[in-house]
């Protein structure tokens, strides 16, 4: 194999600097670095879901575009079910959106840093140009920075709660974002509005008359359903119409759909109270990480908590100590905005109960002489 075949002339300039979006399978004791909700189902709920799963016509093609789970997320939004488009995982959804308003000789992403990356690998994928506005220190929106990089942009991404830092952006600030600048399709990504309840932007938004060129994210991968892969997007019925054009047909397994399906229509109760249980596991886990020597815990709407250590050095150092304890958690601290921080997603009270002797025996090896 050699470098100068002619057929790489081919490959995308643009793919040369980046980095393959690629997280190793690993088994630790506590899986705390993902951002998903670890509480498990219960016995009953995954015995029925076997039950359906054996009904699957595995040599069968799925629904083309999930028009059943599409129908329960519809009423879910009270919204007409034609400006849901299911996406594999947000992250489809998100490279549908930027395929389908790329049609500018050099379209424009805009998004505030640090966020989710994949918003803005996806849009150097496709040439876009990419503005980024750093958070305040606070880690909240610099609304006057983003103002002036939304001038003749295309599209914009806002996580609300965003990772990695946990915060609930200002509702008001992302308003008057959205009115000042029509012209702009800005996409609010809810995808952690589960753990913030009555705090999502879709009634606001929605009924203020004004939502045309506000596209709503969210996924079922942060409530227990990671492994299904399944995100959707709520936009006007135009931009709907555009996304479906883009899509690829069949793109959600008729496994995925019917295992959502059943979920949420059988056992939205079950998973109402997972989610609150990983609200007081947040909770705990930030009391936790509060209590480390020289730490600063940012405020989190997330399941995920993010801590500052004092020198920056600890935090590298308490990342290693967790992990060979087989507790792993994400160093962030080469993002912007967040040196010397780790972000640690919720993990059950057993799990907590692993992570807090942990921390403990750290803290004390730091003070040994």
């Amino acid at each position: 194999m050699t470098d100068d075949a002619p057929w790489l002339a081919s490959v995308r300039p643009s793919l040369g600097a980046l980095s393959v979006y690629d997280v190793p399978r690993v088994h630790a004791r506590a899986r705390m670095h993902a951002n998903e909700n670890p509480e498990p189902w219960p016995e009953h709920v995954m015995a029925a879901l076997g039950d359906v799963v054996r009904t699957i016509e595995l040599g069968r093609y799925p629904d083309t575009s999930g028009r059943e789970l599409r129908e329960v997320l519809a009423a879910r939004h009270d919204c007409d079910v034609g400006r849901i488009v299911l996406g594999n995982g947000s992250d489809e959804v998100i490279s549908l959106l930027l395929i389908a308003l790329g049609g500018a000789a050099r379209p424009v992403l805009v998004t505030p840093v640090p966020t989710f990356v994949m918003y803005a690998h996806a849009a150097r994928v496709l040439g876009y140009e990419i503005r980024e506005v750093e958070l305040d220190e606070a880690l909240q929106l610099d609304e006057a920075g983003l103002d002036r990089a939304l001038a003749g942009a295309t599209i914009a991404f806002f996580a609300r709660p965003n990772n990695p830092t946990g915060t609930l952006w200002s509702a008001d600030a992302i308003v008057r974002l959205v009115r000042a600048h029509p012209s702009v399709v800005f996409v609010v990504d809810e995808a952690y509005i589960a753990y913030a309840p009555g705090a999502s932007l879709w009634g606001r938004v929605w009924s203020s008359g004004e939502a045309d060129n506000v596209v709503f994210m969210q996924t079922l991968s942060k409530v227990g359903l990671a492994a299904l892969r399944i995100g959707y997007a709520i936009a006007d019925p135009r931009l709907a119409l555009a996304l479906d054009k883009v899509r690829h047909p069949y793109n959600i397994s008729q496994t995925s759909i019917a295992i959502a399906h059943t979920v949420l229509t059988r056992f939205a109760g079950e998973q109402a109270q997972m989610i609150t249980r990983a609200i007081e596991c947040r909770d705990r886990l930030a009391t936790m990480l509060a209590g480390i020597p020289g730490a600063q815990v940012f405020d989190s709407a997330a399941n995920l908590v993010v801590v500052r250590l004092s020198p920056a050095a600890r935090a590298p150092a308490l990342v290693l100590a967790l992990a060979h304890a087989g507790i792993l958690v994400k160093d962030v601290g080469h993002l912007p905005k967040l040196a010397g921080c780790i972000r640690a997603s919720v993990g059950t009270m057993a799990e907590l109960d692993h992570v807090e002797a942990t921390i403990a025996a750290w803290i004390a090896e730091e003070g040994a002489p």
